[in-house]
């Protein structure tokens, strides 16, 4: 996520609606737009005990929660520069934080740190996380933290040799694969025969076949295709990932939106949020998404300063 000009400090709650390019057989558009006048929102996952919503906004160092009537509030005031969060079985709510740790929060509110280094040295940046049925966490570690001033507790030289995928089971850290130049993105097929990894060096989505604990037979997956030319400064990106109850992958674009795959690696749709009056340069960037809701219905899009809501037909 490249850095952002300005960052806007106050959070809008009024309920607007946003369009997009054209209309969606999968989406019902336009979709609900949350709030406009955030620094740069990340993150999404739905809380199904509690109901609500959970996204973060990486530079104002802050997690929100929006719950069933529309509310916005603070849920955790200093995170750590949070960036992508999921839930496990039980309910730990999983923090991956640009300050070179990975935490889970209890449902009773413990947060614990889980891991921070690896073969005695620091993390670089631990950016999105995906949790098998196992119980294992698995994180993706890029730079973004440690090298965009703001978006991180420091800016500093990478220690670990390579910008990793990890496994975290059982208390212990293993890398599983540091072939992807910046991985983002992380998701499991809903059989858990694949693991997606996108990468925003180039904005390809990679599959892996996951083999007991490891993963084998990389290849790449997919790309979005939007007709548009590589963004002159950031270029194609591939960053959040999420999977339906279809197996239908979602990928986050940047600046040429989100799409929507079959299980095959189809493109299905294309969506491109409108980027509103906002004049900073990450307006309208797609950076994660997530499906939830009280019927599961609902499509979570962070987008830049905004924070967007479709409802799945």
């Amino acid at each position: 996520m490249p850095i952002i000009k300005a960052i806007l400090a106050s959070l809008l709650t009024l309920t607007v609606t946003s369009s997009v390019t054209f209309g969606s057989e999968l989406l019902r558009t336009p979709a609900t737009i949350v709030g406009d006048n955030y620094g740069f929102t990340e993150g999404p996952v739905w809380v199904k005990d509690k109901k609500i919503w959970l996204f973060t906004d990486i530079p104002m160092n802050k997690i929100y929660s929006l719950d069933s009537n529309g509310n916005v509030n603070v849920w955790l005031e200093d995170s750590g520069y949070a960036n992508g969060l999921n839930i496990d079985k039980d309910n730990n709510i999983w923090i991956a934080h640009h300050c070179r740790k990975v935490s889970k929060t209890t449902p009773k509110g413990k947060n614990y740190i889980v891991a921070s280094t690896y073969n005695g040295k620091k993390l670089n940046s631990p950016n999105d996380i995906a949790i098998r049925k196992d119980g294992s966490t698995w994180f993706t570690d890029p730079m973004y933290g440690i090298t965009l001033k703001g978006f991180g507790c420091e800016v500093a030289k990478e220690e670990q040799p390579v910008r990793g995928v990890y496994q975290i089971k059982d208390g212990e850290i293993a890398l599983k694969t540091g072939s992807i130049e910046i991985p983002n993105g992380i998701a499991f097929s809903n059989d858990e025969k694949f693991l997606y990894v996108a990468n925003s060096a180039d904005g390809v989505v990679y599959r892996f076949e996951v083999d007991g604990d490891e993963l084998t037979n990389k290849r790449p997956w997919i790309k979005i295709e939007s007709g548009k030319r590589p963004h002159p400064t950031f270029g194609y990106i591939a960053d959040g990932l999420q999977i339906d109850n279809r197996g239908n992958l979602y990928v986050a674009g940047g600046h040429e939106g989100f799409a929507i795959f079959s299980p095959e690696g189809k493109q299905l749709e294309l969506v491109q949020p409108d980027p509103g009056t906002s004049d900073s340069p990450m307006a309208g960037f797609v950076s994660n998404l997530a499906i939830g809701g009280e019927k599961n219905n609902q499509l979570m899009v962070t987008v830049g300063n905004q924070l967007l809501i479709y409802e799945i037909r």
